[in-house]
């Protein structure tokens, strides 16, 4: 939730001296994920985030939504949370995450970074020049 809330902070003067601009935020569908607690609060302030950040710039011409992704095809970490290997509880905890993503999303896979990719640079392009404090799940079906 900081580092969106501080990115967001960083640009909003330039944007509102402008009075012009899109902010889209990267949030999750796992806001009601199971073992991540905090992970799942955190991702339900950035769409609280983006809904008032929207309400309260609309009239300086700044666009604010989120993309709400959900389990994500990606490459392993270069640099890992930790260096620690994972303990066999960790490992389940990890597993019981890997089987409500592809459990809940219609398409019982998990997305590709281009597909994510893809519903960002709609959101931030002209094309979406209407759409405003939205938080758009990209999730195969899951809407969170």
């Amino acid at each position: 939730l900081f580092p969106t809330l501080w990115c967001c902070r960083a640009v909003l003067p330039a944007m509102i001296q402008q009075q012009a601009g899109v902010i889209v935020n990267v949030s999750s569908i796992a806001t009601r994920g199971i073992n991540r607690i905090p992970y799942s609060a955190a991702k339900g302030g950035v769409n609280a985030l983006t809904a008032s950040l929207a309400f309260e710039h609309a009239r300086d011409g700044i666009r604010v939504n989120a993309i709400a992704t959900g389990g994500t095809e990606a490459p392993p970490r270069k640099v890992p949370r930790n260096s620690n290997p994972l303990s066999q509880n960790e490992k389940d905890w990890m597993q019981q995450v890997v089987d409500q993503t592809i459990d809940r999303t219609f398409m019982g896979r998990y997305g590709s970074i281009e597909e994510q990719v893809k519903a960002i640079v709609f959101v931030a392009s002209d094309d979406a020049s209407y759409i405003t404090g939205s938080v758009i799940p990209v999730g195969g079906g899951d809407q969170g």
